[in-house]
């Protein structure tokens, strides 16, 4: 179990303070950087990047690449970009807007680089005193560094022998990755399980500045549920993934949103998260 701090923000903040937060353990070494996110794939030069442009006009979300379509855009692009390990180390489904798949897949790099189209699972936290549990990204990701997100967000990536996985796998594997939160749900979640919250949704956000650009095309189930006591003390934040996991008002998760900086998690499940909320106070 790790102590609960006072958040160093709270004070930057008018009104109510953050409530509590855990802090990540001091950086020593090399560090964290400077909040410009780790380097994942090397830079193009300019005809590359017109090629890859041109491409991805073609292509568009993906929905209508073959398994070879997509095998060969991966021979074509690896030896230019060099992706590194971890950009790698998943496969993703490409996905219909409903969620279902075409059948083709590939690597994670090669989506986020062309803008195809894949699931991702979102999860929004609360306490059985209505505080809304929310992250804070580490400074080292690629994407969003620093910024704030919703309790867990990620992706659904196949099966590592290449078969895919549900939305509620991908979101269950997430919530222990990120929040150490693992075993009989029964004990962590008031409910006893992650509550869906609507259809799977179409969600898009891109880093056209970035060398290589990043284009993140997602399709979006958002999840919600109340965290139990034993669900509170068990939290162990992944410190790779996170830099700090902070409590807070339903107020002032709407107001660290509008400040920013909102990673696409926050600003795309955050609302129907919050809306959710309500209707089930009101009820």
């Amino acid at each position: 179990m790790i102590d609960f701090a006072p958040t160093p923000d709270s004070g930057a903040l008018p009104g109510s303070a953050l409530g509590r937060a855990f802090a990540p353990p001091p950086v020593t070494g090399g560090g964290q950087g400077g909040g410009s996110g780790e380097l994942i794939m090397i830079p193009l030069d300019s005809d590359s990047l017109r090629e890859l442009r041109a491409e991805r006009q073609r292509i568009g979300y993906g929905w209508e690449l073959g398994q070879a379509d997509i095998e060969r855009l991966r021979d074509e692009w690896h030896p230019r970009v060099k992706p590194d390990r971890k950009d790698e180390s998943e496969d993703f489904a490409v996905s219909w807007p409903d969620g279902s798949l075409t059948g083709a897949a590939g690597p994670r790099w090669l989506f986020h680089l062309f803008g195809i189209a894949h699931r991702a699972a979102h999860i929004g936290l609360v306490t059985p005193s209505a505080q809304v549990v929310l992250q804070r990204r580490a400074q080292t990701k690629a994407d969003w560094p620093d910024a704030w997100d919703m309790a867990v967000a990620g992706h659904v990536p196949q099966h590592e022998d290449g078969t895919p996985i549900t939305f509620e796998e991908g979101a269950l594997k997430e919530l222990g990755e990120e929040l150490g939160l693992t075993g009989e749900l029964g004990l962590l979640l008031e409910e006893g399980r992650l509550i869906e919250i609507g259809p799977p949704r179409f969600t898009y956000e891109q880093d056209a500045l970035r060398d290589p650009p990043f284009y993140n095309a997602e399709v979006v189930q958002d999840y919600g549920a109340t965290l139990t006591f034993e669900g509170i003390g068990r939290l162990t934040p992944g410190w790779e993934e996170l830099g700090g996991v902070f409590l807070c008002s339903p107020q002032m998760a709407w107001d660290l949103l509008a400040r920013g900086p909102a990673a696409g998690g926050l600003r795309f499940s955050l609302p129907p998260f919050l809306d959710w909320l309500l209707k089930r106070h009101s009820a």
